[in-house]
């Protein structure tokens, strides 16, 4: 399963603790961010599970960040 999420994430020391708290939280991810997109792209990759939109969202909240689900 791949998701993908329009951010407002810049180019910022939270960038590495914010894949790594989606690590943490979805185990087996591998997350990555495309910030030369002008959507800032947040990409989620995972074969197992399910992701909870809320809880990527309350990561990037608490670094001052948000997000929207991109199709």
């Amino acid at each position: 399963m791949i998701k993908v999420y329009k951010t407002d994430v810049e180019q910022t020391p939270h960038t590495q603790r914010i894949m790594e708290e989606i690590r943490t939280l979805i185990p087996g991810s591998d997350p990555s961010f495309d910030l030369e997109d002008c959507d800032k792209v947040l990409r989620i990759e995972h074969f197992s599970g399910k992701i909870k939109e809320q809880d990527i969202r309350e990561i990037l909240t608490n670094y001052g960040h948000s997000m929207e689900i991109l199709p």
